[in-house]
C-alpha cells in the first residue's frame, strides 16, 4: 500500500527543490544588493570626512581673515602715523610710506583672492578674467614692496657709511627712487595681461581649476 502516490512524491521534491532555488535567488539578490550598498559607499565620502573638511576649511578661512584683517589695520596705523606726526614726516620715511601702501594693496587686492583659492582647496572658481587680474596685482604688489624693502635698506647703507649722503639727501631723489620702484613694478606685472603665459592657461582655469 502505497502511503503518498508516486505524482504527490514528485510534487513534493519538485516543490522541495523549487524552494530551495528560490531560497538560492534569494540570497542571491541578497548579496548583490549587500555588494552594490557596499560600492556605494565606498564611491561617496563618509559624513565624517564631509563634516572634518568643512570645519578645516571654516578654520583656515577665519585663520586667513585674522592675518589679512591684521595687515590692514597695521599698515593703516603706520599711514596715519605718518601723515598726523610731523617728526615723521622725514625724506626718509618716504619710502616707509610708499612701502605701506604697498603691503595694504596686497592686504586689499591680492590676500582675499588668495584666501579664497585655499579655501577651496586650490581650485579657482572666478573665471580666467580675475585670474589674470588678480596674477597682475599679485606681481605688482609684491614686487613693488620687495623692491621697496631694497630701496629703504640701500638708503640706511648709505646713510651710515656716507657722512654727506644725509645732507644731499633731497625730497626728488627719494621720490625718484619711489617712482623706479613702482615702475619696474608695473613693467613686471603687466607682462601677464600682455599675452606672456603659457599655453594651456585657459585650459587649466576653465577645465581643471587651477
Amino acid at each position: 500500500m502505497e502511503i503518498f502516490p508516486n505524482e504527490t512524491y514528485d510534487d513534493f521534491s519538485n516543490f522541495t527543490n523549487t524552494s530551495m532555488t528560490l531560497d538560492n535567488c534569494d540570497n542571491r539578490s541578497i548579496y548583490l544588493s549587500d555588494s552594490q550598498v557596499s560600492d556605494n559607499l565606498l564611491e561617496s565620502p563618509p559624513l565624517l570626512l564631509q563634516s572634518a573638511s568643512v570645519a578645516t576649511a571654516v578654520c583656515l578661512a577665519i585663520l586667513l581673515g585674522i592675518v589679512i584683517l591684521t595687515t590692514v589695520v597695521g599698515n593703516l596705523f603706520v599711514l596715519t602715523a605718518i601723515i598726523r606726526e610731523r617728526n615723521l614726516q622725514t625724506v626718509s620715511n618716504y619710502l616707509v610710506f610708499s612701502l605701506a601702501i604697498a603691503d595694504l594693496m596686497v592686504a586689499c587686492l591680492v590676500m582675499p583672492m588668495g584666501a579664497q583659492y585655499e579655501v577651496m582647496n586650490q581650485q579657482w572658481v572666478l573665471g580666467a578674467t580675475l585670474c589674470e587680474l588678480w596674477t597682475s596685482a599679485d606681481v605688482l604688489c609684491c614686487t613693488a614692496s620687495i623692491l621697496h624693502l631694497v630701496a629703504i635698506a640701500v638708503d640706511r647703507f648709505r646713510a651710515v657709511t656716507s657722512i654727506d649722503y644725509v645732507q644731499h639727501r633731497s625730497e626728488k631723489k627719494v621720490g625718484f627712487m619711489i617712482a623706479l620702484v613702482w615702475g619696474v613694478a608695473f613693467l613686471v606685472s603687466f607682462a601677464p595681461i600682455l599675452g606672456w603665459k603659457d599655453d594651456k592657461f585657459l585650459f587649466r582655469i576653465q577645465e581643471e581649476k587651477r
